[in-house]
């Protein structure tokens, strides 16, 4: 956009007076605003603070009366447009809300309300800073009224003042320099201003004076133009040069660059490594058709695609192809070409052959073990398959077979025992006891043997899952077990997951059972079961305030049959951690444990895509 000299210094004088003047003007404001916000935010976190500490107790005893003249207190303030009191389990505590006072933006804060360490509620305040920012908005509006009344003003006085002082002045030397323009320096030109304008007219005269002497000059320059022709003819026979030694270099290297007419298929420069290349002379590689001829029939269509009007101008294009030798050798190479258009407009290749044969045979060799891996694959599926078979028919031969004589030996030592009791004395009656409570732990061990042998081949089949409520389902039967015993359960609600419904619930039964049973001489027995978040990951756990073990001994917790307490002081056979974690494995989770001597155990456990629900 053009502008006349006129507008220019109008635009040019009005920015300089008004532009710092604004400046400074809105960063006074911006300042004043700023720290209205400021204000506003230190009593916004103020009042919330002020209910934080209000609140405890009514949430803490759940009386709503006792906060509601705190709450009405805040009310009174007219930037509060709306107050929530949340209690952590019962959802809206108490609430205010003023919405007609909205006139701005509306700023909310939240804190948590705690009490004897635990979070109890929350407090949510919403203030509006509407009221607060009209003053600043009016005063802005005053302040570009005032500005505009200033603009008007200072434009007729600039006006006035830049037609008499500059432009009649600037029109008058306009005039001279025309004439000075058209060579005519027969008249002199007089200025008597001395101001700035003055001057610059008196240097006019002083241009006409020298432009005599400044035609002299050109005649020299000229002559000095025709040294610098005649210089860079020079740079150019060197650029020449260097051309030749590139094309030296590149053909020195094992890349053969090539340049190719598409309309005749044939190649219009080859460099001299294409002989090494294929063996043939560079004659044979100039022959029309050569790709054609040359060029293996299985890659043929690659080089059709190269050489049709359809591909994109300025587009590399790279492709593997056979070429054919001499003494019927193939030789593997990577074609690199380039589509651009010559002087007349006509399309022209131009690229590299590179030598691929190496590559591609470690390729091939590479395909061979590849295929052969997996073969031996399939056969060790097959073998896996088989081995599974076998391990299948042990697992019926120890179900059968073992279990009918363990059978035969309890039945026995029961009928002596209740047919022969009189018969025998107290040692002979302890020994029948003894054989047959042997012969009862060995038909639970073997019954834990399947049982591990059937996680490992079950199919996992996942689906929602409340946890809460397998749970329950798992305490309800305990407490039917052993009814006598007070133990106190608690068990976090909505604790769904992704993962088997059957497999899970054999886990919590055997950690819940566990808790059970290594509480069963703490005097006030406890057992939980929730989830909590560990190294950002959500984990779920069965805690409980029993016997407890010594963490040097963790590693072997999961371990079959092994037990960290002997069978006098809690009875088992040592295999429910182990099948805790089969199940757990098999779901691509983790388990492990913490606990101390006396102090009771936590068993944690991660499950896959789970998800968490708090309480309603």
């Amino acid at each position: 956009m053009s502008l006349t000299l006129r507008r220019a210094l109008v635009l040019a004088i009005l920015a300089g007076l008004l532009v710092p003047g604004l400046f400074i003007s809105y960063l006074t404001l911006q300042r004043q605003e700023d720290s209205l916000i400021k204000r506003l935010a230190e009593d916004h976190s103020r009042i919330t603070e002020i209910l934080v500490l209000g609140m405890q107790e009514p949430l803490w005893n759940l009386s709503p009366d006792t906060g509601e003249p705190l709450l009405a207190s805040v009310m009174s303030d007219e930037r509060i447009v709306r107050v929530i009191v949340q209690d952590a389990t019962l959802g809206t505590f108490l609430e205010k809300n003023s919405p007609e006072r909205r006139q701005g933006k509306l700023k909310t804060l939240s804190q948590s309300v705690t009490k004897q360490g635990n979070v109890i509620g929350k407090v949510t305040v919403e203030m509006d800073d509407g009221t607060a920012l009209a003053s600043i908005h009016q005063y802005q509006r005053y302040y570009f009224v005032t500005a505009a009344i200033q603009l008007a003003a200072s434009l007729g006085l600039i006006l006035y003042l830049l037609q008499i002082r500059v432009l009649n002045p600037l029109q008058r030397l306009m005039t001279e320099s025309i004439r000075l323009a058209r060579r005519d320096l027969s008249t002199p030109f007089e200025w008597r201003r001395h101001d700035e304008i003055g001057k610059l007219g008196q240097s006019l005269e002083i241009t006409r004076q020298s432009l005599h002497s400044l035609f002299a000059e050109l005649e020299s320059k000229n002559k000095e133009l025709e040294a610098d022709i005649q210089q860079r003819k020079q740079i150019e026979h060197a650029l020449r040069a260097s051309e030749d030694r590139y094309r030296r270099l590149v053909e020195s290297t094992n890349v053969v660059p090539w340049e190719a007419n598409p309309a005749e298929w044939r190649f219009t420069y080859v460099g001299p490594q294409a002989e090494t290349l294929l063996g043939y002379p560079l004659h044979i590689w100039y022959s029309e058709g050569f790709l054609t001829s040359y060029l293996h029939q299985d890659d043929r269509h690659l080089a059709y695609k190269l050489f049709t009007e359809t591909q994109d101008k300025e587009n590399t294009i790279e492709f593997e192809c056979r070429m054919l030798g001499t003494n019927g050798k193939t030789v593997w190479v990577m074609l690199v070409a380039t589509i651009l258009p010559d002087e007349a407009g006509e399309r022209h290749l131009q690229g590299y052959l590179i030598d691929i044969s190496a590559r591609k045979s470690t390729e091939i060799e590479l395909n061979h073990y590849r295929n052969h891996l997996e073969e031996l694959v399939e056969q060790r599926t097959k073998a896996l398959a088989a081995a599974n078979k076998e391990l299948e028919a042990f697992s019926y031969s120890v179900s059968h077979d073992l279990r009918a004589p363990l059978r035969s030996v309890d039945g026995f030592s029961q009928v002596l025992l209740e047919d022969y009791a009189d018969k025998l004395d107290d040692a002979g009656r302890q020994y029948l006891g003894r054989i047959r409570r042997a012969t009862q732990n060995m038909s639970n061990l073997i019954d834990d043997l399947l049982n591990l042998s059937k996680l490992t081949r079950s199919e996992v089949n996942t689906q929602p899952v409340n946890l809460s409520e397998l749970a329950t389902e798992v305490v309800q039967e305990l407490r039917q077990n052993e009814p006598e015993r007070e133990v106190s359960i608690s068990i976090m609600p909505n604790l769904i997951t992704d993962a088997d419904p059957k497999l899970v619930r054999v886990a919590l039964q055997n950690l819940l059972a566990n808790a059970w049973k290594f509480t069963a001489r703490s005097p006030q027995a406890e057992i939980k079961f929730g989830a909590t978040h560990i190294d950002g990951q959500n984990a779920f756990y069965v805690s409980d305030n029993g016997a407890g073990f010594d963490m040097a001994y963790a590693d072997k917790l999961f371990g079959a049959f092994q037990r960290l307490h002997s069978p006098q002081e809690f009875e088992g056979n040592g295999v429910g951690l182990a099948i805790v974690q089969r199940i757990i494995h098999r779901h691509n989770g983790r388990v492990w444990a913490k606990g101390a001597p006396g102090q009771g155990a936590t068993f944690y456990f991660t499950l896959p895509r789970q998800l968490d629900r708090a309480a309603a």
